[in-house]
């Protein structure tokens, strides 16, 4: 799965707020108490003007270590570290804000000294402000001004900003799209000791996206990603193992690999782990699968959605149950995998499973054309060909024919060639119409051989060519075309 900017944020948070926003675990029974701080020396070195040594005195507060705990000194503390010029003072003080600890939570005060901290070069507050920005639910979104901060912050050392600025020029988030500079930032991200930054430059790398493709190194950034604790270099790594591109082919350790990273909260992970006890556990473990692309879909895997609509499609590892598949389709092509979209759309041409809405099913595969599911291509073709769900307009099914077509669909190419042989809604082309046409009829499409061989029967847009007409009638009739039999059978 391609990290995005909003993943990276999760990441970014619960880093940055969870020891913030939770008290500290108790130490163990047998650890040692820690020394006690002399809280009146420190303090009177801190109202001398010692911001250090406010900070200290913060600190201690905040942890309950060396002081009781008491946020509403530590925050105290921490404001006259920051007018000391201690640029983790007004950082602290600001998360503390954020969180709403030691008073009402008051995230204007938060980036105002978020952005203090960031002016004094303390990196930690220009990520944490970019955080705010990006998010956008505390304060307006600025994604300019959160590549700003990010970039100022990456300079700072820094690597998950680098990562999260990666992401951002990747997908011309807030800024221009820069494939290359991209991969420079998660490169720089990945040796700055950032795991996903490793994970990111890994898929870079396997793609040859701003880098050389090389599936072997692309393997090894992912085995140092995962090493780091990247769930998702776990799950590239075993999608390597399992393929064999980039390294040994290994099932059993793809499966380990997916099932560490699954339960690392990993969607895509998920989602191969249960294609894999589906098909390859014996005996299979349909209901676990089921579990296992639920798991996926909930983290908004597009493809897990889709698995798991399936399975509650034809009732296997889940109660048969159309409305729930209708839901789950639904949301499979939401989270990118369009063959959603064709499988609702399906489902409502054909009014077996649900009340028949020819309407709502061209548009669905519609949107599943757009995003390049070529069966939804050709279902489209089809019925707007026949004024199905909207009136007939064959200049767009011959643009979704000929899409179909380009991506495989060879009934779809045969349908094409057909009128482009006669020059009907396309331009006129004999000589490629019938190379599609040999193409679909070597695929088992009847239709495309019955109409070669009437072709060289007949003589029409070729040389009259009876034996090579009766082989296509043969291999037409071998595809289950009736009307080739009868005239194979009487030559």
């Amino acid at each position: 799965m391609r990290l995005s900017i909003t993943s990276l944020l999760l990441v970014v948070v619960g880093w940055t707020i969870t020891a913030q926003a939770q008290a500290p675990a108790a130490p163990p029974a047998q650890a040692p108490a820690p020394a006690a701080l002399d809280v009146e020396a420190v303090k009177k070195s801190c109202d001398k003007g010692n911001a250090a040594d406010c900070l200290t005195l913060a600190a201690a507060y905040q942890s309950g270590e060396g002081a009781p705990r008491d946020a509403g000194k530590a925050s105290g503390f921490y404001k006259k570290a920051c007018d000391g010029g201690q640029a983790k003072g007004c950082f602290e003080q600001a998360a503390i804000y954020v969180a709403g600890q030691g008073g009402s939570k008051d995230v204007n005060k938060a980036i105002t000294l978020f952005q203090r901290a960031c002016d004094l070069k303390y990196a930690e507050a220009c990520i944490r402000l970019a955080v705010l920005y990006s998010d956008g639910k505390d304060v307006p979104k600025d994604l300019g001004r959160a590549g700003t901060l990010l970039s100022q912050s990456c300079e700072g050392g820094i690597a998950r900003a680098c990562a999260m600025l990666g992401v951002m020029n990747r997908d011309g988030v807030g800024l221009a799209a820069s494939v290359p500079g991209a991969a420079q930032l998660f490169q720089k991200a990945c040796q700055g000791g950032d795991a996903e930054g490793c994970s990111e430059i890994g898929v870079a790398t396997s793609e040859g996206r701003g880098v050389p493709r090389d599936p072997a190194k692309a393997a090894a950034l992912f085995g140092k990603a995962c090493d780091g604790g990247s769930m998702a270099g776990c799950y590239r790594l075993g999608l390597a193992h399992e393929s064999g591109l980039g390294a040994p082919r290994d099932p059993a350790k793809a499966g380990a690999l997916f099932k560490r990273a699954c339960e690392g909260h990993e969607p895509g992970a998920c989602h191969s782990l249960g294609l894999l006890t589906k098909t390859s556990v014996a005996p299979a473990d349909v209901a676990r699968a089921a579990t296992l692309f639920k798991e996926s879909c909930d983290g908004r895997f597009g493809r897990g959605c889709y698995e798991l609509a399936t399975a509650y499609f034809s009732g296997r590892g889940v109660a048969r149950d159309y409305s729930q598949a209708g839901m789950l389709y639904r949301a499979a092509c939401n989270n990118g995998d369009f063959r959603g979209c064709t499988s609702l759309g399906v489902m409502y041409s054909s009014g077996a499973q649900m009340t028949p809405d020819p309407v709502r099913a061209l548009k669905l595969f519609d949107e599943a054309c757009g995003g390049g599911d070529i069966p939804g291509c050709a279902r489209l073709a089809s019925n707007v060909e026949q004024g199905i769900g909207a009136e007939r307009d064959m200049a767009r099914a011959m643009a979704a024919y000929k899409k179909a077509c380009d991506g495989g669909s060879q009934p779809s190419c045969y349908k094409y060639a057909h009128h482009q042989r006669v020059g009907q809604h396309v331009p006129r082309d004999v000589v490629q119409a019938v190379q599609r046409m040999q193409t679909a009829c070597d695929a088992n499409v009847g239709d495309a051989c019955l109409e070669l061989a009437l072709m060289y029967d007949n003589a029409e847009g070729v040389a009259r060519d009876r034996q090579r007409a009766l082989a296509y009638y043969k291999q037409g009739c071998t595809a289950g075309q009736e009307q080739a039999c009868a005239k194979a059978r009487y030559r």
